[in-house]
């Protein structure tokens, strides 16, 4: 996950200022130690028993300074125990753009990461709500909870101090790209060129597309569609609805010749990674629970992922994308629902990436789209028909373009060859016979222009 890191200097160094911990002390629990083996996917930290204290209502307890000695620092084994989740602190604010409290740390070093976790838990009796092992993104990703917002920028500090090989950031937030619809329309076929069904004979045949969205709904037009399914949730946490997934899904593979609907790459697989989650009136999810649905999609040899989703970015993710962009697997994101003036959408913005904005019936571009050099061309977006479990429902925004592309990209890899089927070659492929929109060539609302299907497979066949 990037370039490779320095080693971990575990030597403490002298804190600048003291950072409190919440307003108790924590017992370490006991670790057990296996030294010869490796740390397992999903290693979830052992329980810190609280230990009350009697303190002044406004003292607070700073971090122990660091022991002049080293501490030894103990593998975290197979035999450790699991530990619930730590829940959010108070009502969340429906639309805050990080997980309140949280800090995620990324080592791109396994060794690293073991050291550091036991150095926190025995130095700073600070220990994450969960652990994994990135087998395929490499390296190891963690999640702390603090008690408070202040605690959280004290102790992203601190860790960045103590561990400069490793990166450290806020846990960001991530939503679904989409707007409520006006005006429905059944438009999308014409606009894309898209052959009629039964002269695609491939459909997208053999590719395997992962989607990391919350969870698909079995729908009628779904119910040939193979879909291989993860959730990434924990317990507590509340699945988002259906009907984004569902959408995304639907507009890939799904087929319903009863009402004349038909998805772009209806022979491909489905994986889906479920890690949106329902927060009152939100949908979101965040920058660990991503990383994680990324690695099980690596695992499961997808070609594509579609992301229908954006946010602010971080550091971490900064660091996935960059791995990413060094494997052989195709990156569709939606590029923003923020309008003229928003900053870039990630993981749309980020290098290697193929960001879709969004076009209505007329060719006009999204009225809330984003804007800016990343974007790589343009799909239809705005009062797009989609299936459901009742009468199928109207919906706007990237999110829905960026699945027109995907599937349209898992046309061009089931009817290439090996050679061509090439990342680097792909957003080429995809404006070919593209329609021009806005000035002429490449602009920053459209990118290359609207997507063709139908010029863009003859023209890669020729």
């Amino acid at each position: 996950m990037g370039p490779g890191v320095q080693p971990v200097n575990l030597a403490p160094s002298p804190p600048a200022s003291p950072l409190p911990l919440p307003l108790q002390s924590l017992t370490p629990a006991t670790v057990t130690v296996a030294p010869s083996a490796a740390m397992p996917t999903n290693v979830i930290l052992p329980t810190i028993a609280p230990a009350p204290v009697n303190l002044p209502p406004a003292q607070a307890v700073p971090f122990a300074a660091p022991p002049a000695a080293k501490p030894s620092p103990k593998r975290l084994g197979s035999t450790l125990q699991p530990m619930a989740l730590v829940p959010l602190p108070g009502p969340v604010a429906p639309r805050e753009g990080r997980e309140p409290g949280q800090i995620v740390v990324y080592w791109a070093s396994a060794e690293e990461a073991d050291s550091a976790l036991a150095t926190l838990l025995l130095v700073r009796h600070l220990a994450p709500s969960s652990a994994t092992r990135l087998e395929h993104l490499g390296g190891v990703i963690a999640v702390f909870q603090l008690p408070t917002q202040a605690l959280a920028n004290e102790a992203r500090e601190m860790l960045r101090l103590e561990f400069p090989a490793a990166t450290v950031d806020f846990n960001t937030r991530y939503r679904p790209l989409l707007q409520p619809s006006a005006q429905p329309r059944m438009y999308l076929q014409q606009k894309i060129d898209l052959p009629k069904p039964g002269s695609l004979p491939q459909g997208g045949s053999g590719v395997r597309i992962g989607i990391v969205d919350g969870p698909v709904a079995r729908t009628t037009a779904l119910a040939g569609v193979k879909i291989i399914r993860k959730s990434f949730l924990a317990n507590s946490e509340v699945a988002a609805p259906f009907g984004h997934a569902t959408s995304i899904a639907s507009l890939i593979a799904g087929q319903d010749p009863v009402v004349g609907f038909f998805g772009i790459a209806r022979h491909a697989g489905l994986f889906s990674a479920e890690i949106m989650r329902a927060v009152g009136a939100d949908d979101l999810t965040n920058s660990a629970a991503l990383i994680r649905a990324l690695d099980w999609l690596l695992a499961e040899k997808v070609q594509i992922i579609n992301l229908s989703l954006g946010g602010a970015g971080d550091q971490v993710m900064e660091k996935a994308f960059s791995k990413l962009a060094t494997l052989n697997v195709v990156l569709v994101a939606a590029a923003g629902n923020g309008g003229p003036n928003a900053v870039p959408a990630y993981p749309a913005a980020y290098p290697g990436v193929i960001a879709v904005t969004a076009t209505d019936a007329a060719d006009n571009l999204y009225a809330l789209a984003n804007r800016g050099s990343y974007v790589t061309l343009a799909a239809p977006g705005v009062d797009i028909w989609v299936p459901d479990t009742e009468l199928g429902h109207y919906v706007s925004g990237t999110s829905f373009s960026a699945a027109v592309v995907t599937a349209a990209s898992a046309l061009l890899l089931a009817q290439g060859t090996q050679q061509s089927n090439s990342k680097s070659t792909l957003p080429q492929r995809l404006c070919r016979g593209a329609k021009d929109l806005g000035t002429r060539g490449a602009d920053t609302l459209f990118g290359c222009g609207l997507i063709q299907i139908g010029a863009m497979l003859r023209d890669d066949r020729s």
